[in-house]
């Protein structure tokens, strides 16, 4: 089975969780002769892992001190939340009602269907202006005028787009009706 490419932000975060996996997870602050010091606490005892110059800012030893223990538990928290976000996302899906569950509308089939009906070349001729001879591609070409896009896939990523496309199909269901 074939796996999707990994985004930047992914390949970053797996990075950073292996880096955390094989890191201690006890982190602690000493002083060594006035100089403030990072340790590891292992299995196999206590180790010094930097030291702070003593002419370094506060602000930036404090968040070279702080940074694996803050690390480790944003990552904790980080999978805490998206372990309830799919566990809510799943129970959300399992008590939606069954129209929310189906694939969303494909309207740019559906507008390219339209467009080659005859009933709705009449219709774009008599309330649109559509020009003579009413084929398939001056239909498409007033559609997207129309609704102002450049591309009938803009009807599936943009909701006003795809609004505007709705609007479109009711006035055409309306004109039929009267027709």
């Amino acid at each position: 089975m074939a796996h999707p490419d990994l985004s930047p932000q992914q390949k970053r975060m797996d990075a950073i969780r292996n880096r955390i996996s094989f890191a201690a997870r006890d982190w602690g602050i000493q002083s060594d002769g006035g100089k403030l010091c990072l340790t590891a606490a292992t299995g196999e005892g206590n180790f010094l892992v930097a030291t702070i110059a003593n002419d370094a800012p506060i602000g930036e030893s404090e968040l070279v001190l702080s940074a694996p223990g803050d690390l480790i538990w944003l990552l904790e928290t980080y999978d805490a939340l998206a372990g309830r976000f799919r566990t809510l996302h799943a129970e959300l899906r399992r008590h939606a009602p069954r129209q929310q569950l189906r694939e969303p509308k494909d309207y740019a089939a559906e507008c390219a269907m339209k467009c080659a009906e005859p009933a709705f070349k009449v219709f774009l001729e008599e309330c649109h202006g559509l020009a003579k001879p009413l084929t398939d591609d001056r239909a498409a070409t007033k559609v997207r005028s129309i609704l102002k896009i450049g591309s009938r896939s803009e009807l599936n990523g943009d909701p006003a787009a795809a609004a505007r496309w709705q609007d479109l199909r009711s006035a055409f269901d309306a004109w039929r009706r009267r027709g």
